[in-house]
């Protein structure tokens, strides 16, 4: 794909997520959606390999059934009111149904299926897309509508997608699938919190986006497909390794890391709120990813005896040009400091709350 192609289909996906975002009636809604899935499609089967094309074709079925189940609602909306917009009351039908439908966009609990294997099927670029600016769109519409959902659905939702993600990944040898059901958990995390404070459910939308980013760029780097490739980490480049472990653990809620802002604000969000029970199914959920993390960890602290180099691991990427450091280092840099020193952001989480 030449680079004026991914620039203008790039375009369209950031386009995309405007208008969804600027948008009050069901239809404009559906049509940003249509055009975000349609301009990332040509992006994740670009290289044509059979995995590919099967995961794209897979991505591909599941947002235009999505979609599809967004108009509907608009459609029952204007047979019921006469109106478009999404801010009128929604009779119950139509509520499943939209729930429904945003779960299968963002991947959650119980529309969760899909995710870990389109994921498994594509490079780790491709799965950083899916896995961030993706869900960007869903999630601003699921904000627009948390107030006409009800607040006990969209708590047991994101209790089970905790669960169900911690519980999915334990048996899991993969790196994209084990991120795959990490952001089903970490998504989990940020809908329960969503009924009570949008404020606080967009800054750990954004924590989560630094650190599955950090992940991804860190693994697509070393090319660490597996945990067994995890192995030689530490031997071939021990800085990156400590970063990535350091991140991992941030992953999974530890302080003083930035990944503990996430589990803090949503638990003490939800204990203001006498929510006792959530919030112990959230901790048991976040125990459950916590032991793969620690597996993760623990694969990168394996230091084997270097036989040949995997991977030449460099902050500084020299260009033919010249000696200027490259976008890709300076994003890996800049998010990799954010994703292990960012709980000094904290008290600003309580700014608006």
């Amino acid at each position: 794909m030449s680079r004026s192609i991914a620039l203008i289909l790039i375009i369209n996906i950031i386009i995309s997520v405007v208008v969804v975002a600027s948008s009050h009636s069901w239809f404009s809604i559906w049509i940003g959606l249509e055009l975000n899935t349609l301009s990332v499609l040509p992006i994740l089967c670009g290289q044509f390999t059979p995995r590919g094309v099967e995961s794209t074709v897979k991505y591909f079925l599941v947002q235009a059934f999505s979609a599809a189940m967004i108009l509907n609602v608009g459609l029952i909306q204007l047979w019921l009111s006469s109106s478009l917009s999404i801010h009128c009351p929604l009779n119950d039908f139509s509520s499943v149904i939209l729930t429904l439908s945003l779960c299968l966009k963002l991947g959650l609990f119980p529309c969760h299926y899909w995710f870990p294997d389109v994921i498994q099927g594509l490079n780790f670029l491709q799965g950083l897309l899916l896995s961030t600016w993706q869900k960007v769109a869903p999630f601003i519409i699921l904000i627009s509508v948390s107030n006409i959902i009800s607040i006990n659905i969209l708590i047991i939702l994101g209790c089970l997608s905790v669960l169900v993600g911690g519980w999915g990944g334990l048996n899991q040898s993969q790196i994209r699938k084990i991120m795959a059901f990490s952001s089903i958990s970490h998504l989990g995390w940020i809908i329960s919190v969503l009924a009570y404070s949008t404020y606080l459910s967009c800054v750990m939308f954004t924590v989560y986006v630094v650190l599955s980013s950090s992940i991804f760029l860190i693994n697509n780097e070393g090319s660490l497909y597996n945990l067994s490739s995890l192995g030689r980490l530490m031997g071939c480049n021990n800085i990156m390794g400590l970063i990535l472990i350091l991140v991992i653990l941030s992953l999974g809620g530890l302080p003083p890391l930035t990944g503990f802002l996430n589990k803090f604000v949503a638990l003490e969000c939800l204990l203001s709120n006498n929510l006792v029970i959530p919030c112990i199914l959230l901790i048991i959920g976040s125990l459950l990813s916590l032991f793969f993390y620690l597996r993760i960890s623990f694969n990168s602290i394996l230091c084997l005896f270097p036989q040949h180099s995997m991977m030449l691991f460099s902050w500084r990427s020299v260009s033919s040009a010249g000696n200027n450091i490259s976008f890709y280092s300076v994003a890996l840099s800049v998010l990799s400091s954010l994703s292990i020193l960012g709980l000094v952001l904290m008290p600003v989480s309580w700014c608006y709350y």
